[in-house]
């Protein structure tokens, strides 16, 4: 299979699902980790008996003590984190999500390709994607059924013919007990010597 993938969108609703899951624990751990900063500054020096207005302005060197300076020493800068990391989280979750949806993608190409009949082919993953030990067993699972799947044509061949030798011998107007008696001592030989199907 080609291991190209030119498109960052492959399972959309999966990739979607996953890139808002992943935005929605980083904005809300950050809103938590934001108000938990807010609380402490809050009852610390609020009703701890420190003018919060005062301590901003020692905090900024400032010469006012209104809400604005609150507003620029500490939410400007907590919104601005948070912005930023949502702004690199959703390209991440992007990429990661890529990672995950294409291996997702290949092993549903290589079921459809099993039911189809077809096994002649190996599942190779890119480098950096996910799920390569998964890989690894199907394309084990996709071995075993090929060799085994040849085992059983290889089998029905052999049998239809000495079935059919069997039937040619026993239709003759004399018919030749020994040589039927060798079709079946045959037929015998070969299953003796395959022991249990589906033994690799």
């Amino acid at each position: 299979m080609d291991r190209k993938r030119k498109r960052f969108i492959i399972e959309g609703n999966f990739q979607a699902r996953l890139i808002l899951r992943f935005v929605v624990i980083v904005v809300g751990v950050t809103l938590l980790s934001t108000g938990a900063i807010l609380g402490l500054f809050y009852f610390k020096y609020e009703f701890g008996g420190i003018d919060l207005g005062s301590m901003v302005i020692r905090a900024t060197a400032g010469d006012t003590s209104d809400v604005s300076n609150i507003f620029q020493v500490v939410f400007v800068p907590l919104l601005a984190a948070n912005l930023l990391v949502l702004i690199i989280s959703v390209p991440f979750s992007l990429l990661y999500s890529h990672k995950i949806a294409g291996p997702i993608y290949r092993f549903e190409q290589s079921f459809d390709l099993l039911l189809s009949g077809e096994n002649d082919f190996m599942i190779v993953l890119r480098k950096r994607d996910e799920f390569k030990y998964l890989a690894d067993k199907i394309n084990a699972l996709i071995d075993y059924m090929r060799r085994n799947i040849e085992e059983v044509r290889i089998s029905h061949k052999l049998i239809k013919k000495r079935i059919s030798e069997i039937l040619r011998l026993a239709q003759d107007d004399v018919v030749n007990i020994e040589a039927i008696k060798g079709e079946v001592l045959e037929l015998d030989r070969f299953f003796k010597e395959r022991k249990e199907p589906f033994s690799y």
